[in-house]
């Protein structure tokens, strides 16, 4: 597989699942440029992320997708026009890493949330991360602040305070003084203490908890 030359990473492999032959062409069209990503059509393709574009996240292929996936599944991307806030949760726990809204869906748009859910980030619009905050199901919701090992320290309280704002991993390591490798170390670390799956779930437990 060729490398990104500037970069010098192989490309992500991305499995592209079209609701329509129309959108499965103007999604292949504004990829077609983007070096950091390469669409390949083998469904067993080795860390292939999925990638869905749909007008409504209640299309029957969203559903069929989700229904064949587990929970240590590969997390994929959802390119939609309507996502009802109800739902959104249980795309979360199905597998869905990555929110993108039609009408902001460039090249390199897909291209960044591909990216990070390559990485085991979260790209969620604002508005679908504070619907996540209150709708989220299955976090504990302790009546004070936990302790042990579900309690969060200092400096993961800041980094989930500057990710609630939206701030990319490198702009929160620029923040707070650490480099990139360290945020990203610490997320692993939390979300794997507190069994969360994505950034987002994380900034939810932190609001939910009392630490933000």
């Amino acid at each position: 597989m060729l490398s990104d030359a500037r970069s010098g990473r192989p490309p992500i492999p991305v499995l592209l699942h079209a609701a329509d032959p129309l959108s499965e062409a103007g999604a292949r069209a504004q990829l077609a440029d983007q070096k950091a990503i390469v669409l390949v059509d083998d469904r067993s393709y080795p860390g292939a992320v999925p990638l869905l574009v749909t007008g409504s996240a209640d299309d029957e292929m969203v559903a069929r997708w989700g229904a064949g996936t587990t929970p240590k599944g590969p997390r994929a991307v959802l390119v939609t026009c309507r996502l009802r806030q109800s739902v959104l949760p249980n795309l979360v726990t199905r597998g869905i890493g990555a929110v993108v809204w039609r009408h902001d869906a460039t090249g390199p748009r897909m291209a960044r949330a591909v990216t990070a859910v390559a990485r085991g980030e979260a790209d969620m619009p604002a508005d679908l991360v504070r619907a996540l905050m209150d709708q989220i199901s299955g976090l504990p919701q302790p009546a004070g602040r936990p302790s042990g090992t579900s309690a969060l320290t200092a400096r993961e309280v800041n980094i989930l305070r500057r990710a609630a704002e939206g701030d990319e991993t490198g702009e929160i390591a620029d923040r707070l003084g650490y480099s990139e490798r360290t945020i990203k170390r610490d997320l692993h670390e939390l979300m794997k203490r507190l069994q969360l799956r994505t950034r987002a779930h994380a900034v939810a437990y932190a609001m939910r908890t009392g630490h933000l």
